[in-house]
């Protein structure tokens, strides 16, 4: 019975990042129009799916409006950083005034425009530059070479937890297969492109282990708040936030690695 829930959930898994694969590719490519409105979507989305848990809003209209405030943030970084900067000032504030009503915790408040909104404004502007597309790209396959191989490698070898108290299915052994086979991955990727596979190894092992750290950072959150899954709206996964929680920590060290290369 436990085999076929498993084998049920990871068939569910498979089919969920491969479709998420194949539009963020696709994204990736276009970029445009298409890139902007699909990245304020997935903002919409995940702060939808953030202030469910963190906040006690049962009003639809004011998870919705706030949703849109952070989709706001990005969109107004696109012209310009400083009327992003303000606006968030604004949004924390509006956050801020409504906490009787909603029993806010406020460092949840503060961090969740930043935590949901600054790696997408740092992945655009990378993939704007000249070579922002292989830049992405890369990135990308790091970001899924971890999760993927983590979860393979806990299932195949299990052993020790990583943190339990944190993510009871986490292991070391699926914390290592992660980095390495994300060390591995980001050598191929330099030694094809011709770049020096000694940095390639040093930019996928950092990205790796701040994905992993994503990770925890996102279950942490979860623990202080006693919920599992952020949302229900990636069958095998739970909620979107769940699938990209990595990917939001490591693009941060990748937007300063892509400052320190350029």
């Amino acid at each position: 019975m436990n085999r076929n829930l498993l084998s049920n959930n990871s068939f569910l898994r498979l089919l969920s990042s491969m479709f998420l694969i194949s539009i963020s590719v696709y994204c990736v490519l276009e970029s445009g129009t298409f890139l902007i409105v699909t990245i304020s979507v997935l903002i919409f989305l995940l702060t939808y799916e953030y202030i469910s848990f963190t906040e006690t809003i049962d009003t639809l209209f004011l998870k919705t409006t706030k949703s849109f405030l952070n989709v706001t943030i990005f969109l107004l970084s696109i012209f310009t950083v400083y009327f992003s900067i303000i606006f968030y000032f604004i949004v924390f504030l509006l956050y801020l005034f409504q906490k009787n009503t909603s029993k806010v915790n406020n460092i949840f408040v503060f961090i969740g425009p930043i935590y949901l909104c600054l790696p997408f404004i740092f992945l655009y502007n990378i993939r704007l530059s000249d070579s922002g597309l292989d830049i992405i790209l890369w990135f990308l396959l790091i970001v899924w070479s971890t999760d993927s191989f983590s979860y393979i490698g806990g299932n195949i070898f299990g052993g020790r937890k990583l943190i339990l108290s944190l993510s009871p299915n986490k292991t070391w052994s699926g914390f290592f297969c992660g980095i390495l086979a994300a060390c591995i991955v980001s050598m191929i990727c330099f030694y094809i492109k011709d770049y020096n596979i000694l940095i390639g190894f040093t930019y996928g092992f950092l990205i790796a282990l701040f994905t992993q750290f994503g990770d925890l950072f996102e279950s942490w959150i979860k623990r202080k708040h006693k919920v599992k899954d952020s949302g229900i709206l990636v069958p095998g996964h739970g909620g979107f936030l769940d699938r990209i929680d990595g990917l939001l920590l490591s693009s941060i060290i990748l937007y300063i690695g892509f400052i320190f290369y350029e």
